[in-house]
């Protein structure tokens, strides 16, 4: 993804992460300072994985979500708006709902989604 200099915006921070030993997924833990965002509603965060970047977005006390932060219409990084509750590229224009639908074009495939749970201070990602 490297080669995608002329979609430079603001994209949300990285989280720290690690593989899980059990599952092989992705886990994020709460308690890392480094990961910050991710304790409040609405907080966001990229995980990078072998084969994506990944959208974590805290929905609430007990529900995240993940969808690959790459836009199906250009590959430009994706932002979450808290605010009005989308994923928007910052390239384009497109948006997407919280589950990765689309919202409004010009993409017109759904963000790749990820299952995502919260149990305690950890967030696991199927990845």
């Amino acid at each position: 993804l490297g080669g995608l200099s002329g979609c430079q915006s603001p994209a949300p921070p990285t989280a720290a992460s690690t593989t899980c030993s059990d599952a092989g997924g992705i886990c994020v833990s709460l308690s890392d300072p480094a990961n910050a965002p991710l304790a409040k509603t609405g907080g966001a965060m990229i995980v990078d994985a072998s084969n994506d970047q990944i959208l974590v977005v805290r929905l609430s006390d007990t529900e995240v979500v993940a969808m690959s932060a790459v836009c199906t219409h250009a590959g430009c990084i994706v932002d979450f708006d808290a605010s009005a509750k989308v994923v928007s590229c910052p390239c384009h224009g497109s948006q997407f709902g919280e589950d990765g639908h689309v919202l409004r074009g010009p993409a017109s495939a759904p963000l790749r989604t990820y299952g995502a749970t919260l149990a305690g201070e950890m967030i696991t990602i199927a990845a």
